[in-house]
């Protein structure tokens, strides 16, 4: 077990990377990109969201890899598990694409924050906490259904471990509110 705890710690680390280079490519603009021209804003807005595009997919393989070495399912329980656990992630993107969206709103107001914007931003953001927890259990339910409570807490609880590392993560990477 010590070799697969080793893949996961190794693994997890490596996804915790790459969400750090992508919230750093959302940081607030220096004064240099700020001078860029609409055009070339607009260019790389696009290679922003290839790369977090790209990202997102090594993030989803990596945490395949690691469900698969912590579940230890047999064929037949994979069967349940994978079609119940894609459907998860999928509804997962939508609430991921909302963060992004708000870290985007975050970046762009960080300069002349309000108090208007702070509780607009903040309200946002527990809402979307909120989604996913209510996805998480909402999948845990599903997957105890399939196969077994075990399987679907150990499921849980590697969930919500890499969903935290990946919040310290983009936390960390995040300046305070002025």
């Amino acid at each position: 077990m010590s070799q697969s705890n080793s893949f996961v710690r190794r693994h997890t680390l490596l996804v915790a990377m790459a969400l750090v280079l992508a919230v750093w490519t959302l940081a607030p603009a220096s004064e240099a990109v700020a001078q860029e021209t609409q055009e070339t804003q607009e260019t790389q807005d696009a290679t922003n969201e290839q790369f977090i595009e790209l990202l997102r997919q090594d993030i989803q393989a990596d945490k395949i890899a690691l469900m698969t070495v912590a579940l230890q399912l047999t064929n037949e329980q994979g069967e349940k598990f994978w079609p119940v656990y894609r459907e998860y992630q999928v509804e997962l993107s939508a609430i991921g694409d909302g963060r992004i969206k708000l870290i985007k709103d975050y970046a762009a107001n960080y300069e002349t924050m309000t108090e208007e914007k702070a509780a607009e931003l903040s309200k946002t953001s527990f809402g979307l906490q909120e989604k996913r927890i209510s996805l998480l259990k909402k999948t845990h339910k599903k997957v105890s259904k399939e196969i077994g409570p075990i399987l679907a807490t150990r499921f849980a609880q590697v969930e919500n471990q890499l969903l935290l590392l990946i919040d310290l993560q983009i936390a960390s990477e995040m300046p305070l509110i002025k």
